[in-house]
């Protein structure tokens, strides 16, 4: 009995571990960041988005790091109101982009993160996997 308790063990075990490398294997991954931002606080917010970490990012995207990112903003629903995505090859590109990011932020804009950081209550990443990722071609015009 005991002989069979371990081989079922062994066996969810490695089963597991096949599950979560397998999240990898698929086309993608995305970062989904949430904030929690004072509606008070949301201007001043977006202006240093766009003024100083979305050219960095842009950058990013450009040299190949991500293929992608993105702001939500929204004034209606819930308190999670100042949203950012990235889409990247896998979670290992987008570590690697986002050490980019914190490098460049740190030498071009040091006292940046001292004024945004405080206007974020709350915070909570998802990491998500693409199992499906269809793209409507253009509209013909």
């Amino acid at each position: 009995m005991k002989t069979l308790t371990a081989i079922l063990c062994a066996f969810f075990i490695l089963l597991s571990a096949q599950s979560i490398s397998a999240q990898d294997e698929g086309p993608g991954t995305l970062v989904f960041s949430q904030n929690m931002v004072a509606m008070k606080d949301m201007g001043k917010v977006n202006k240093i988005i766009d003024s100083l970490t979305a050219p960095i990012w842009e950058e990013i995207m450009n040299e190949g790091m991500i293929y992608g990112w993105g702001q939500l903003n929204h004034e209606w629903g819930d308190e999670w109101n100042c949203n950012f995505y990235y889409v990247a090859k896998d979670k290992k590109a987008f570590f690697a982009a986002w050490d980019e990011f914190v490098k460049r932020m740190s030498e071009r804009h040091p006292d940046a993160w001292r004024v945004l950081i405080p206007s974020f209550q709350a915070h909570k990443d998802n990491i998500y996997y693409f199992q499906q990722w269809h793209n409507a071609p253009p509209p013909k015009e």
